[in-house]
């Protein structure tokens, strides 16, 4: 084929998703030959990278997938909500989230992904960023994940249970796509009282002192009592009011499945990405 035929821009096209004016420019620099313009096009596309490099990307969206005894968030990042819905998009957030699934979360930096982003950086025009990954795993647990309808939340819940058998039980699966919901709605800082960090402990603490100054020690004892009570329940998932039904407890509604079930049932952990989140390091 000619380097600037019709077909060839097409076929090139086709391979590549850049932009007629790319091809014929990929093709008149490689001669006519498809792979040496691919190559042209892929070496563009992670120049073109680099230049967006310091542009933030805040849209995006979270995928989420079991895949038996693991599963998967991943956050990928573009400038615009508009890229965000496009097919192309979609697809590389999927192939992420594969590649994670079957490599672990350093896949987000490896060159298949690395050379996927530059592409469609290249086609679309906009910096593009696998931001995060995160993989959990356990041999006995059940894993259940939730996307929201914006596509800017995500959660993993594990439950354990004595009885495997009961892993695809019902019961079971509504509680832990309930507990899914409930994570991606309340967003608890930890499991329970026990497991907050010390440093907001304190924080809160400090706080709340500062809040009641000058009242009477016995009383402020008190009343920071209650307050750091407020806290816990509004920020760890076992001691939250579940959210559809505020007369039960999060603790409360997995006994009862539990009783339900005649087993016990355990919230061993709890993932959650939002669009956006400061990521600590």
């Amino acid at each position: 084929m000619a380097a600037g035929s019709v077909d060839a821009v097409k076929t090139l096209r086709e391979r590549t998703g850049a932009g007629v004016m790319d091809c014929k420019a990929a093709l008149e620099a490689s001669s006519g030959d498809l792979e040496k313009a691919i190559d042209f096009l892929r070496k563009k596309g992670v120049a073109q990278a680099a230049k967006r490099a310091g542009r933030e990307a805040k849209e995006g969206l979270i995928v989420a997938r079991v895949n038996g005894k693991r599963a998967a968030l991943v956050e990928t990042n573009c400038e615009t909500d508009f890229v965000a819905r496009t097919d192309d998009f979609k697809s590389l957030a999927a192939m992420a989230l594969e590649e994670v699934l079957n490599s672990g979360e350093r896949a987000i930096s490896s060159e298949k992904i690395s050379h996927r982003l530059a592409e469609l950086s290249g086609k679309i025009g906009e910096k593009i960023v696998v931001r995060r990954a995160k993989v959990v795993e356990s041999a006995s647990g059940a894993f259940f994940t939730y996307i929201h309808s914006n596509n800017k939340i995500g959660v993993i819940v594990e439950l354990a249970v004595s009885n495997l058998k009961l892993k695809d039980n019902a019961s079971l699966q509504e509680l832990g796509k309930n507990l899914a919901m409930q994570v991606a709605a309340s967003n608890p800082i930890c499991m329970a009282r026990q497991d907050v960090p010390s440093d907001i402990l304190e924080r809160e603490k400090a706080i709340f002192k500062e809040e009641i100054k000058g009242k009477p020690e016995n009383i402020a004892e008190k009343i920071i009592q209650g307050k750091l009570e407020k806290f816990f329940q509004t920020n760890c998932l076992i001691e939250q009011l579940f959210i559809k039904d505020d007369k039960l407890s999060v603790k409360q509604l997995v006994d009862q499945v539990a009783k339900s079930l005649s087993d016990t049932i355990q919230v061993k952990q709890f993932v959650r990405f939002q669009l956006g989140d400061q990521v600590s390091s």
